[in-house]
């Protein structure tokens, strides 16, 4: 894909991701956990779509391993929408994703998918890890959040 084409692809995801931030904020604008949690994750998200499209994860860009983490992209946010980004539900998002993520480096190393990487396994390992950090205290956050949100609503009652 010409280069154009890849700056373009990363600026519209970009885009997309920043309306979506902005939308997801204004629904509780008061909630700073869930604030940080929602930008943690999107920054999370722009990172590994950015990072897979350049250099690759498992071994180089051209290998087609690297198809799984868009898949896993994918899939979390068809997860997000699904429990509509509620706080809660967003707690279980982010702990199956981060499985997914130690799932896809498992299958990456048992099956010496990425070989020609240059450090192999050790990129798949660290990288993987740094992810799954993200998204695990992505989801604390949202746990967080949703506890706040819990207490605000037994204070009204």
């Amino acid at each position: 894909m010409p280069l154009f084409f890849q700056f373009l692809l990363l600026g519209l995801f970009g885009l997309a991701l920043f309306g979506l931030f902005r939308f997801l904020v204004s629904r509780m604008p008061e909630n700073r956990y869930y604030k940080y949690g929602i930008g943690l994750c999107i920054v999370a998200g722009f990172l590994l779509f950015w990072m897979n499209g350049a250099v690759g994860i498992i071994g180089s860009e051209n290998n087609d391993a690297n198809m799984m983490y868009p898949g896993l992209l994918l899939l979390s946010f068809l997860a997000s929408l699904a429990v509509r980004f509620k706080p809660r539900g967003m707690v279980w998002v982010m702990r199956g994703s981060a499985v997914a993520l130690i799932a896809i480096a498992i299958i990456a190393l048992v099956f010496n998918v990425g070989v020609s990487g240059p450090v192999w396994p050790w990129d798949v390992i660290w990288i993987s890890g740094f992810f799954v950090a993200l998204l695990l205290f992505a989801g604390w956050l949202f746990q967080k959040a949703a506890d706040m949100e819990e207490t605000r609503t037994e204070g009204v009652s």
